[in-house]
């Protein structure tokens, strides 16, 4: 005979809150959370989202339209974490574009998702690039060149922080970056490599905060030799 003891607690609210047989109800609060929290310990998929909200991906698309949607509301989530742009004011345009580039690495370091969704997941709305391009454009640059300038610093500092994240990762795991190796092999003397070895580097040659300076340095030296390029002092 069946143990009706057994048989207590098998009810809809002890066994998950979910009632068999029926599909639980989501609603876009409920998406824009799941989306949250699976984004910030894995990808944002259909299926890690369907299984967080306890339905089947088909229910979720209908709820949704698709992939693109959730990575679009992680995109807006992940832009509501990165604060403020720099202030241009007391600046000339090359100092402003260093501090936000500056801005830029310290959002990718501190939210690494960002840079799977980049662009989308910095400015889903373009409020950011319509800010950016107004304020170059008031420094003097061409309102097309301006927003070509701030893709290129972002496009530009986006690749450099990948390949940073890539060499914290690696010295965090105990292997040896790309730059250590490079190190050693001129310490060691490397007969095929005469022009580096001629270099004598050193340990700041191969500072992330250096080399990221240097390379912020380069890109806003690059923007300066466009034609119609305003004077480097130029202030707002």
């Amino acid at each position: 005979m069946a143990d009706s003891d057994g048989l207590k607690g098998k009810t809809p609210e002890n066994n998950g809150g979910r009632r068999r047989g029926r599909t639980p109800s989501i609603n876009q609060e409920l998406i824009k959370q799941a989306v949250r929290d699976v984004g910030d310990t894995a990808e944002v998929t259909m299926h890690g989202v369907a299984s967080e909200l306890g339905v089947n991906v088909t229910t979720l698309y209908r709820h949704t339209g698709g992939l693109d949607t959730l990575r679009r509301i992680y995109a807006s989530y992940l832009s509501e974490r990165v604060g403020d742009m720099p202030s241009a004011s007391g600046k000339n345009w090359c100092e402003w574009l260093t501090e936000l580039a500056n801005f830029y690495r310290d959002a990718f370091i501190v939210n690494p998702g960002l840079l799977q969704y980049a662009q989308a997941a910095l400015d889903p709305e373009f409020e950011r690039l319509e800010q950016a391009t107004e304020v170059l454009a008031a420094y003097g640059f061409a309102p097309r060149e301006a927003a070509r300038a701030h893709a290129f610093l972002v496009n530009n500092v986006v690749g450099y922080v990948h390949q940073e994240l890539q060499t914290r990762a690696e010295i965090a795991g105990g292997s040896t970056p790309t730059y250590a190796r490079l190190a050693e092999t001129l310490k060691k003397g490397a007969e095929t490599l005469p022009m580096l070895s001629a270099l004598s580097l050193d340990d700041d040659d191969f500072d992330l905060d250096t080399n990221f300076r240097y390379f912020v340095n380069y890109t806003i030296d690059g923007i300066a030799t466009r034609p119609g390029a305003p004077s480097v002092n130029t202030e707002t």
